[in-house]
């Protein structure tokens, strides 16, 4: 619409740009799978959304040398990658079958009794803290003061 004692006004007209082709792709794209990632390399990182905060193994009732504890060797792990770390001898994968029966079932009350591995990592003297592993990612689930979850003879 024109609007009365006014010119319309006709802007420029830009060129259309159109793409220039240097070469032209050879034969289909494919995508290639490269396999799962390697993780032994990687550095290590924490979760704590699944820690379990009742029953037998809580990570909640920490007096203040096994808190000392904890965070230091939590700090000193996220130094070393998880192939260090196995070499180092600080942790064990346990299949659930070698659990002992009350953290089996603590596995099922809590819901994570669909898991087939748990991993322990030597704290301090018989303190162990139990985790679950994905990749480089541990989710921290217990702490066991007294080896309860994965009992050995000495």
């Amino acid at each position: 619409m024109i609007w009365p004692n006014t010119t319309a006004v006709s802007m420029p007209r830009k060129p259309s740009k159109l793409p220039v082709v240097g070469n032209n792709p050879i034969g289909p794209k494919v995508a290639v799978y490269l396999g799962p990632p390697n993780v032994e390399h990687r550095h290590m990182a924490w979760r704590f959304s699944n820690a379990d905060i009742d029953g037998p193994f809580t990570c909640s009732q920490l007096d203040h040398e096994e808190h000392n504890c904890l965070w230091d060797r939590l700090r000193a792990f996220e130094k070393m990658n998880v192939a260090e770390l196995r070499n180092d001898g600080s942790f064990h994968e346990i299949p659930i079958q070698k659990i002992s029966p009350m953290a089996r079932r603590r596995l099922r009350d809590i819901g994570l009794d669909d898991q087939e591995t748990l991993y322990s990592f030597r704290m301090m003297a018989a303190c162990r803290l139990w985790c679950m592993k994905h990749e480089n990612l541990f989710s921290i689930l217990w702490w066991d003061k007294h080896h309860q979850v994965y009992p050995t003879k000495k």
